[in-house]
């Protein structure tokens, strides 16, 4: 992630934000909603719309949209890489490099002290009665949010809205990733066939102007490139040491992530159990276990296997390198979109994929649903929330706290 710095040469147009914010700003704003990011992707981004958009105004709902856009699009968590460009658009490498740890930071200290339980011990707590509540109110947050950006993004727009409607049955019917990337892709040429940006735009804004990636940047895209060569053709086995192995095997996993941690879960039983053997089934079972009852992405379950591997040392390298590379190259993408985000095209190709994104945004809270026991209460509990967020803009986080804390008073007393 220190490569990202660099990224702070490059030959872009900063974005004039509502407001100037600090370095603390970010990491604190973060670290709080990634102790309170149950869920991860989509709920993870929803709390994020309403504390940064909503309440302190310091970015706005087309900057969290399109940075959904360009992550969907590009290898790693969704979440994770929509937090670094959200820091990078504020306050540019080090923003971004602030904004990722302080996300991230919360559930790598829970899923530390979690595997340090295990491994020394054997023993840890179930949590599955404490988070009883919290699925209904992430499943409300996210629905929340969703419903106030097509109020805002689609509604005044029949051609948007009709892509909406599209968008949204083909996703509620399929949760294939290859499909939401088609979708995307679709969005964005209805877009700009469509003319779907009604704001204007200058039409004369270049299209073909150079943009200067730096050459630190360069550099770092050729060592990834390189590592992906030698994890897609299994070279990394001939490496001994094994802090560097570590590294590139977890480095070559965020590149290669497309459509979710989920996705990756037989890829990384094959390679960590029946290859490098670093973990037994049991507890490859018990590592998305806890990545799971733990707040933020499931890919934390890479600081369990680098805790097993190496201790404390191995489960932050594990950590860096899942999340790293990805990061960098999400942020590398939309420094290089925003260069031309003036031009007339670019605003109707993003207008159609922030469409498609809305729809994402809803479907993600009823494929969560959809796992879920549906009860009279969990209904309530949905509905209540819902209105809580939606209409009293009451905080994610103290509506997530609320259902924690409830939960735990319930598992003890009942």
């Amino acid at each position: 992630m220190e490569a990202v710095l660099d990224i702070e040469t490059m030959n872009t147009t900063p974005h004039t934000d509502k407001k100037q914010v600090t370095l603390g700003y970010l990491f604190f704003t973060f670290f709080k909603i990634g102790m309170v990011s149950f869920g991860g992707h989509m709920a993870l981004i929803s709390v994020v719309q309403r504390i940064m958009v909503d309440k302190d105004k310091v970015i706005d709902n087309e900057q969290v949209l399109n940075s959904i856009g360009v992550a969907s699009l590009l290898p790693g968590p969704l979440a994770v890489n929509v937090v670094g460009q959200i820091g990078y658009r504020l306050r540019q490498g080090r923003g971004a490099l602030i904004s990722t740890a302080g996300i991230i930071l919360p559930a790598f200290l829970l899923m530390c002290a979690i595997a340090w339980a295990y491994f020394s011990h054997r023993q840890f707590i179930s949590s599955n009665g404490i988070l009883t509540y919290v699925t209904g109110v992430v499943c409300a947050i996210i629905l929340a949010t969703g419903f106030q950006l097509f109020k805002k993004e689609v509604a005044d727009n029949n051609n948007k809205i009709m892509l909406f409607i599209g968008a949204l049955a083909l996703l509620l019917y399929t949760g294939n990733y290859f499909i939401t990337v088609g979708l995307l892709l679709a969005g964005g040429a209805a877009g700009a066939l469509l003319q779907l940006q009604q704001k204007e735009a200058s039409a004369q804004a270049s299209l073909s102007g150079k943009t200067e990636i730096g050459i630190i940047n360069k550099i770092v895209l050729l060592i990834l490139a390189i590592n992906q060569v030698l994890f897609f053709s299994n070279g990394t086995r001939y490496i001994s040491t094994g802090y560097l192995k570590l590294v590139l095997i977890f480095s070559g996993i965020s590149l290669s992530l497309f459509g979710g941690g989920y996705v990756m879960i037989p890829i990384m039983e094959s390679l960590f159990v029946n290859d490098l053997h670093w973990l037994t089934k049991q507890e490859f079972v018990d590592a998305i276990a806890f990545s799971q009852a733990t707040p933020g992405p499931i890919l934390i379950s890479a600081t369990f296997t680098g805790y097993k591997i190496a201790g404390f040392v191995g489960a932050t390298l594990a950590t860096i390198a899942i999340f790293g590379p990805s990061v960098f190259v999400s942020i590398l993408a939309i420094s290089i979109i925003e260069k031309h985000q003036a031009n007339k095209t670019v605003k109707n190709i993003l207008a159609g994929i922030k469409t498609v994104v809305v729809a994402l945004i809803i479907s993600s809270a009823w494929r969560l649903m959809a796992g879920q026991k549906i009860d009279v209460l969990f209904v309530a509990i949905v509905a209540v929330c819902f209105i809580l967020n939606y209409k009293y803009k009451i905080s994610p986080v103290y509506l997530i706290l609320g259902a924690i804390l409830t939960g735990t008073i319930t598992t003890n007393l009942l």
